[in-house]
This record gives structure tokens, C-alpha cells and sequence, in this order.
């Protein structure tokens, strides 16, 4: 997919001289998160002669959502329903509600939902999307407001939807909960499967009950339901979460012993617990070995395991090289940035630290920037820099210096960070 977005590059030819080849090649950034390919895109719209079609509204909807850009998806919303007059189908609003709820401005998305409702018939999918909003802000109560929603509006129920209400109450190991939605399942047309059993193993390793936990998971083996990595990443986590490194061992034995694939979350995983167990070189050489091994290519998160893990061991060095590889393959976000941000800070890494913030807004002599256009740093990590250097007598210049820099260029500052930089 890269070489052909690149071959689309050298070619020359205009992506807005038609429809489904901008379709194609918005989805395809955003599938494979080119990011800085989708920020170029979106901010050419205004000057191309192109006149979207509603499909093509939810594409660029999907696109600054990926882009972490809910201001430019309201942008393109209020030009598609207000300037252009034109009523979004089931897709399109699907999309909005997504960048929403990915925003986590859930509470906003229940309220767009109800304002078009009598236009646009409300389907699982969309409230599937509202489930799981609630369950990433661990709002279980809401979660269920929408389920009761569902039923009194006779909405179709499925596993997916289902999952996402167990989900919702597993993480916060509402178990209770959880067994009453899996009861609910068979007079609804639904049967728990194996995501089903694996979110039920969650929300005893969230309670903390591993030996529950443990029951369910070996009940899966034994029924032939633990066929993939879910269950398995299920597990470990919980383990690593509750520093039970012996048991993510005899988990990952059985993982290789039922030739059981992994996935990049699984990788995460192991990241973590090597990090927490101070075993640096293991994390890299087993992520390293199982992704040759299983035709996995490692992605961002898993990256950014890495580097937390590097920096929980002191190894900034490293810390770096990974942010480089994360930055060379266009995954660089807020959230990568913000991430090695406070790592260093946390090291007493000043001087590289004021060099990631350079790097991150094309400040001084890096020149461009690296962040996607419209994302900032995470204030607190810039405000702790900010602290560090105002009180160092030998590094108090650099804060003054990035500051002016960051003014320059026109960066916003909040005044939290101004009075860190006058301390």
C-alpha cells in the first residue's frame, strides 16, 4: 500500500480529480495511519474545486478524526449539513459519532445522535460506537443507559454490542453486572463466545480475583474457545497488572505449546512486563523474534511500550532510537511525543528533552515540524520541563530560550507554563 501511495506521489496526478480515487487513497492513509500523507490531503480540500458527495464527507470525517482534528471534523460536518444542506446517511454519522466518542466527547455524541435520530434511523453499529465511549472514560452506569435505550427502542442487539457492554462494566470489574448481561444474551438472540468468555476474564482481573479469572480462562482451553490471542493478552495483562510475572510466564508457554498466534497486543504486553522486570534486552529480543517468527509488523503502541519500557530503565538512548523509528514510519502523534516527553523530564534529561519539544514544533534548526499540523504536546509534560529548567541555575536559559522560540512560532502557552518558566 505504501509503494503505491508513494508511486501516486511521483505520478503527479491530482487525488481530488475524482471521487473514488480520494476515497480510495483516504482510506488507505487511514487505514494505514499516514498520517502526515492524510494531514497534507485534508488541508488541500479548501483549495481544490472538489464538491464532496456525502460518502466522501465521512471519509474526511474518519481522516481528521485519525489525525486526532475533532475541530476540522465539526468543520467538515457544518459544511456538509448547514452550507451545502445535506443529510447525512447511517455511514457519515457513524463517522462523526466515532471521532466524537475517539475525542472522548461521548456525552456530545449521545446529543448528535438524538438531534438527527428522526432523520437518520439509529442502528447497533452507532451504539455499539456510544458503548464503547462509555467503557474507554469507565462510565458503566451510561453504558447501560444505552442498553436499556436499545431495548426500549427495539434496536437489534449482536455479539458486538454485547461485548461492548460487558466490556463496559468489566473494566471496572462490575462482575455482577457483567453476569446479568450475559444472561440478558440468550433472550436477545445472542450466545457469548470466546471475546465474550476473554472480557469475562477481564473483569476478574480487574477485580483482582485471578483465581476466577484463572478458572475461566483454563474452562476456555479445555472447550477449544481459546483459539487466538484475546484471552491469552486477557490474562497476561491482568497478571502483569498485578505484578504476577510467574503466572504471564506459564501463560505465554501455553500460548507457544497451543501454537497459538500473537498479536501486537500481546507484544504490548510483553514489552511491559520485561520493562517492569528489568530485563530490557528480553523485551527487545523477544518482540523481535516473535514478530519474524509470526509475520507481524510491530506497530506504534507496541513502539511506545518500548519506549516506556526503556525509559522505566533508565536507557534514554534507546528511549530515542525507538521514537525515531515510530517518527520514520509517520506514526508520530501527540501522544508519542507527550510520551518520551516525560520520560526524559523524568530522567533529568533536560537538554534532549528541550530538543524532543524543537523536534516536535519545528523550532530552532530542525525547521519542520514534526507533529501533525493542529497537535500540540500534552501541557503537563511541557509544564514539568518548563519547572525542571526555571529552578536548574546551569539550564535556566533553555527554558527562556524555548519559550521565545515557541512564541516565535506562534505555538500556544498556556500561563501554567509561563509561571513554571518564571520560577
Amino acid at each position: 500500500m505504501i509503494r503505491a501511495l508513494d508511486l501516486l506521489d511521483r505520478s503527479g496526478v491530482d487525488v481530488f480529480s475524482d471521487e473514488i480515487l480520494l476515497n480510495t487513497v483516504l482510506e488507505t492513509c487511514t487505514r494505514q495511519h499516514q498520517l502526515q500523507r492524510l494531514d497534507k490531503i485534508v488541508a488541500s480540500v479548501a483549495k481544490s474545486n472538489l464538491r464532496p458527495s456525502v460518502h466522501i464527507y465521512g471519509s474526511l470525517i474518519k481522516a481528521c478524526s485519525a489525525l486526532k482534528r475533532l475541530d476540522r471534523c465539526y468543520d467538515f460536518w457544518n459544511m456538509m449539513t448547514d452550507k451545502c444542506s445535506m443529510e447525512p446517511n447511517e455511514i457519515v454519522l457513524g463517522c462523526m459519532l466515532d471521532a466524537l466518542v475517539c475525542a472522548e466527547k461521548v456525552e456530545e455524541a449521545v446529543t448528535l445522535l438524538a438531534t438527527w435520530k428522526a432523520k437518520v434511523v439509529p442502528n447497533t453499529v452507532m451504539y455499539s460506537t456510544l458503548v464503547k465511549g462509555f467503557a474507554n472514560t469507565k462510565q458503566p452506569k451510561r453504558a447501560l443507559d444505552m442498553w436499556h435505550e436499545m431495548c426500549k427502542f427495539n434496536v437489534p442487539f449482536n455479539n458486538v454490542v454485547y461485548n461492548a457492554l460487558i466490556d463496559s462494566q468489566a473494566r471496572v470489574g462490575a462482575m455482577d453486572d457483567v453476569l446479568e448481561l450475559v444472561e440478558s444474551m440468550g433472550p436477545k438472540g445472542c450466545k457469548p463466545d470466546g471475546i465474550t468468555y476473554s472480557t469475562i476474564v477481564k473483569g476478574y482481573c480487574v477485580k483482582g480475583d485471578l483465581d476466577k479469572a484463572f478458572d475461566v480462562f483454563q474452562s476456555m482451553q479445555k472447550n477449544n474457545m481459546a483459539v487466538d490471542s484475546i484471552v491469552y493478552n486477557t490474562i497476561m495483562d491482568g497478571c502483569t497488572r498485578h505484578n504476577r510475572m510467574d503466572l504471564v510466564d506459564l501463560v505465554l508457554a501455553d500460548m507457544q505449546k497451543y501454537n497459538i498466534k500473537p498479536s501486537n497486543f500481546t507484544l504490548g504486553i510483553l514489552a511491559k512486563m520485561y520493562g517492569r522486570r528489568h530485563q530490557l534486552d528480553k523485551a527487545f529480543s523477544v518482540i523481535e523474534t516473535l514478530s519474524a517468527k509470526h509475520g507481524l509488523q510491530v506497530n506504534s503502541q507496541v513502539k511506545t511500550s518500548l519506549m516506556a519500557a526503556c525509559i522505566a530503565n533508565q536507557d534514554s538512548a534507546r528511549a530515542l532510537k525507538v521514537f525515531q523509528e515510530v517518527k520514520a514510519g509517520g506514526n508520530a502523534d501527540s501522544k508519542a511525543y507527550s510520551s518520551l516527553l516525560y520520560g526524559l523530564v523524568r530522567l533529568n534529561e533536560f537538554e534532549k528533552a528541550v530538543t524532543h519539544v524543537q523536534d516536535a514544533y519545528g523550532l530552532g534548526n530542525f525547521g519542520k515540524r514534526g507533529l501533525p499540523t493542529g497537535q500540540t504536546l500534552e501541557s503537563d509534560a511541557l509544564e514539568q520541563l518548563m519547572r525542571a529548567l526555571g529552578r536548574s541555575q546551569t539550564l535556566g536559559s533553555l527554558g527562556t530560550q524555548l519559550l521565545a522560540q515557541m512564541r516565535e512560532a506562534q505555538v500556544p502557552v498556556s500561563s501554567r507554563i509561563l509561571k513554571s518558566t518564571m520560577q
